[in-house]
């Protein structure tokens, strides 16, 4: 689903990549750069977008950037030439730029990631500024409870946005049906 007002601007002639089961809220941005790719399964993208993923209001994702499976950006999020792994959670009005976020990470709200590689099942606190290597190395493993919390909140978004988006169609298919009974009529 892509909501009103998103911007899927690929317009450096680099390849965009959204799978199945991806919502795109309100006034995200999507933007590629010519010649700069992340590799997947061998092909290169500009940005790809794994499946189930909830992309919300406002965030921007500045190729080459990758989003994995199951994963949650937050609202005013900015991704910039970074990789963000499955079943993470990215919080409200975070920044990740020139980084990589391994699978099963949970990065609070106003959280920036600058220059580094975050490990698997790390937590990144609320308000907390990872810009060397040491720091991203002593990150605190994420909670079971937090990861939990994470995946079930992903999915519930994904949910609801899909009961809307089957509402839309089966609308949409209901109001075809009466104007081609009144042409015909």
């Amino acid at each position: 689903m892509v909501a009103p007002g998103a911007v899927l601007r690929a317009d450096e002639g680099a390849p965009f990549y959204v799978c199945k089961g991806v919502n795109i809220q309100d006034n995200v941005v999507l933007h590629g750069l010519f010649n700069q790719f992340v590799d997947v399964n061998g092909k290169k993208y500009s940005i790809y977008i794994d499946s189930h993923c909830s992309i919300s209001h406002c965030v921007i994702i500045h190729g080459p950037s990758y989003v994995g499976k199951k994963s949650f950006i937050g609202f005013r999020s900015t991704i910039h030439n970074s990789q963000i792994g499955r079943n993470c959670f990215v919080g409200t009005h975070c920044v990740i730029q020139d980084s990589t976020v391994a699978e099963f990470c949970h990065v609070g709200i106003d959280a920036k990631i600058l220059g580094v590689v975050v490990e698997r099942e790390r937590c990144i606190p609320d308000g907390m500024l990872v810009n060397t290597q040491s720091i991203a190395d002593s990150l605190p493993k994420i909670s079971k409870e937090q990861a939990d919390k994470d995946k079930l909140f992903n999915t519930h978004v994904v949910d609801i946005n899909k009961k809307k988006l089957r509402k839309l169609y089966s609308e949409r298919r209901r109001l075809r049906e009466e104007v081609i009974s009144l042409e015909m009529a």
